[in-house]
């Protein structure tokens, strides 16, 4: 069984666990609305735990709400079972609810959540590193190269494949291995490929794991080796939700924050 779901539903009290009050999937727009690639499930007392969903078409399927109508008052745990599902669409809600148990965990323990570092700043870069990354980041791609700073990128495209100077792109994720630091996408966690790259970056000095999908408990992914991350939390869940609908930038209803193991207890 998946080792993030196991933590993560470990760490919940048997005898209090939260249930979905609801689950926001965006159902128009959905081309020219740049919130619909996220979604949220929303708990009882109100904690959203935010998720990622277009991956592998599942955005569109879920626009079919008989998919996960059933979960709507049940227990979290039963929409975090999805998790361990092949399909995407599952992969999504149920990684969204894992998001908002870790949320509801964190919020219970009085945590307070460190304001964003830029995000290179998290790979504490130096001109003699070579950078991996997991995920196209056109801008951070710019601002590596303009430090001299050599990238490789795992892209999934065959045709977008390419070498030029400081930058690698390829399809191969062994070419990780030749990198010391490593920047990796949430969605790595969602669609379970995390776990296949983590043994490749294990002697990484540094390997950060960000985006907006990033919500689980800290120190699960600090002891898969993820040295930093960084996420958003959500503050103001109405207000959130009245944003995330009209496509507004989420602003003071959300906070962008990071967080490097040695920082954490």
């Amino acid at each position: 069984m998946n080792s993030v779901y196991q933590r993560i539903i470990g760490a919940l009290h048997s005898n209090d666990t939260p249930r979905v009050k609801a689950i926001h999937i965006m159902n128009e727009g959905l081309d020219s609305n740049p919130n619909a690639k996220f979604g949220a499930i929303e708990l009882d007392d109100g904690t959203l735990g935010l998720t990622y969903t277009k991956l592998g078409g599942a955005l569109e399927r879920l626009q079919d709400d008989t998919l996960y109508q059933q979960f709507l008052g049940q227990p979290v745990t039963e929409l975090a079972k999805l998790y361990l599902e092949p399909s995407p669409w599952q992969q999504v809600l149920g990684s969204g609810a894992l998001n908002a148990i870790s949320q509801k965990l964190l919020k219970e323990r009085g945590f307070e959540y460190s304001k964003a570092q830029d995000t290179l700043d998290l790979l504490k870069l130096t001109p003699d590193d070579r950078v991996g990354m997991v995920g196209f980041f056109p801008p951070l791609i710019d601002s590596l190269k303009a430090q001299g700073i050599a990238v490789t990128v795992i892209e999934l495209k065959q045709e977008l494949a390419r070498e030029e100077e400081k930058l690698l792109v390829t399809t191969d994720p062994q070419a990780l291995t030749h990198c010391n630091k490593i920047l990796i996408t949430g969605t790595t966690v969602i669609n379970h490929t995390l776990n296949t790259l983590l043994p490749l970056v294990q002697d990484a000095d540094e390997v950060a794991l960000i985006g907006p999908s990033v919500g689980l408990l800290p120190e699960v992914l600090f002891e898969l080796g993820v040295t930093s991350v960084g996420g958003r939390v959500i503050l103001d869940g109405e207000a959130f939700l009245k944003r995330w609908k009209a496509g507004e930038k989420w602003k003071s209803s959300a906070l962008r924050y990071s967080l490097h193991n040695s920082q954490y207890q």
